[in-house]
C-alpha cells in the first residue's frame, strides 16, 4: 500500500471506517432490541405487580388480584406468588380481626346491659336488702368485665407475639416419641 497513492489509502481507510460504523450500527440495533425485550420481560411485569400492590393498598379491595406470573420460573414468578400469598394472608388477618372485634363487642355488651339494668333498678328500690343483692350483681358484672378485658389484652399480646415469632420446622416423629415415652 505504501507504493500506491494517497487516494488508495484514503479509500481503504474510508472502507474500514464504514465497516466499523456498520458493526457499531448493528451492535446498537441489537442493544436496542435486547433492551426492549428485557423491558417487556422484566420491567413491565414488575410494574404490573407494583400497580396491583398499590391498588390493594389504596382501595383495600378484595376483588383486586395480583397478576399471575406462576408460569415464569424466575424471580418475577416467585415475587408474584409471594405477593399473592401475602395479600391472601392480609385478608385472612383482617377477617380474623373483624371477627375478634365483633366477638369482643358482643362479650362486653352482655355485662354492660346487666350493669345498666342493675343500676337503674337499684336507684328505684327502697328495700336495702334488694339493693345489696343488686350491688352484688353489679360487683360481679364489674369483675366479669375486668376479667374479660384482661383476657382480651392477654389474647392480643399473645397474638402479636405469635405473629412476630419465627417459625421453625418440627420433627413430628421425635415430638411424638417424646410424648409417648
Amino acid at each position: 500500500m505504501l507504493t500506491r497513492g494517497s487516494r488508495a489509502i484514503d479509500t481503504a481507510l474510508l472502507k474500514v471506517r464504514l465497516d466499523i460504523l456498520k458493526i457499531f450500527g448493528i451492535a446498537l440495533g441489537i442493544t436496542v432490541l435486547l433492551s426492549l425485550y428485557l423491558a417487556g420481560t422484566i420491567a413491565r411485569p414488575i410494574r404490573r405487580l407494583a400497580a396491583a400492590a398499590e391498588r390493594v393498598r389504596r382501595d383495600h379491595g378484595r376483588h383486586e388480584t395480583i397478576p399471575d406470573f406462576a408460569g415464569r420460573n424466575d424471580e418475577i414468578g416467585d415475587l408474584a406468588e409471594s405477593l399473592r400469598e401475602m395479600t391472601q394472608a392480609l385478608w385472612l388477618r383482617m377477617d380474623a380481626i373483624e371477627r375478634f372485634a365483633a366477638d369482643v363487642a358482643h362479650e362486653i355488651k352482655n355485662p354492660l346491659t346487666s350493669l345498666r339494668s342493675a343500676v337503674e333498678t337499684t336507684v328505684r328500690l327502697r328495700d336495702p336488702e334488694q339493693q345489696r343483692k343488686l350491688l352484688a350483681i353489679i360487683k360481679e358484672d364489674v369483675s366479669r368485665l375486668d376479667r374479660l378485658i384482661s383476657d382480651i389484652s392477654d389474647a392480643s399480646r399473645l397474638d402479636a407475639e405469635l405473629s412476630r415469632a419465627e417459625t421453625e420446622p418440627v420433627d413430628l416423629s421425635a415430638m411424638l416419641g417424646t410424648l409417648v415415652n
